[in-house]
């Protein structure tokens, strides 16, 4: 019999995820679960010697697309990040992808956020960082403001928005100075998304009044609890606002799409979306 396991794979932060309860509710079983390591190389390997599949979160995107850059997806060869890979039943690695970038459009479609011709801000440096990024690309972004606190990163995802055809700016947080970066830009944008975990308080609050354009709108790639600062935030001034929640769905569709190798049933569609329901209202 084939492999039939399918993991999340990450470090603490995970242990919380919805990710088990959707993809089993979809699958009628009990297949999908965690596996908590903050080694990323030891939880590959193990995913190879006993998975069909995995997702993976942070803090291991960008060293999964390191490890399996030979079956990157077009869309995880752009990002530079993978948060899905199948394996066949020797544990060879077939197809590492990064489903959060259509996860980002679906979710910013359905929030009616408008992106084509327009600056976007990303507020952090990581994998999910990078997928927005290259979402921001495919959707006809005119450039994105970076805001991360560490320089590597900043020039990171610059050099990611130039091979995309974006202009890029990293902005400075220094007495609300301008930003810097080729093809600078005003730093307040009409989108701000944020894709850095733990960012909360005074400044949370900073960044946003520093990113954010009058009347913008704010993109919190977290869901459930975790998201309600970033949401508190952005209501208070008076932005509209969306959770992680659709994305979060959107990329968990295409990823069980990718493990079973055939497209979602309605009812599997159908079964995700009432799971992930629950989950959000018991948190």
């Amino acid at each position: 019999m084939g492999r039939r396991a399918l993991w999340l794979v990450g470090g603490e932060g995970i242990r919380d995820s919805p990710s088990p309860v959707l993809h089993n509710a979809a699958l009628g079983d009990d297949r999908y679960s965690l596996h908590v390591d903050d080694d990323a190389e030891r939880a590959f390997a193990a995913a190879q010697r006993e998975c069909r599949g995995i997702n993976v979160t942070a803090p291991f995107k960008i060293a999964a697309a390191r490890r399996y850059a030979t079956v990157l997806d077009e869309p995880a060869r752009k990002a530079g990040a993978v948060n899905t890979v199948v394996y066949d039943d020797g544990g060879t690695a077939l197809l590492a992808a990064c489903t959060d970038i259509h996860g980002l459009l679906v979710a910013w479609h359905r929030a009616g956020f408008i992106v084509e011709g327009r600056p976007i801000a990303v507020v952090g440096g990581g994998g999910a960082a990078r997928a927005v990024v290259v979402a921001a690309a495919e959707a006809g972004a005119s450039g994105v403001v970076v805001h991360v606190r560490r320089r590597e990163q900043a020039g990171a995802l610059v050099a990611l928005a130039a091979t995309c055809g974006l202009d890029a700016a990293v902005a400075d947080p220094g007495e609300n100075g301008p930003a810097s970066g080729a093809g600078a830009r005003p730093q307040k944008c009409p989108l701000v998304v944020v894709a850095a975990s733990g960012l909360e308080g005074e400044a949370l609050g900073s960044c946003l009044d520093l990113a954010l354009a009058p009347g913008g709108a704010v993109h919190e790639l977290r869901y459930g609890a975790r998201a309600t600062p970033t949401r508190n935030a952005a209501l208070s001034r008076r932005a509209l606002y969306a959770d992680g929640s659709s994305m979060l769905l959107a990329q968990a569709e295409a990823a069980l799409a990718l493990f079973q190798g055939s497209p979602l049933r309605e009812e599997q569609r159908r079964a995700m979306s009432s799971t992930l329901s629950a989950w959000l209202r018991r948190r």
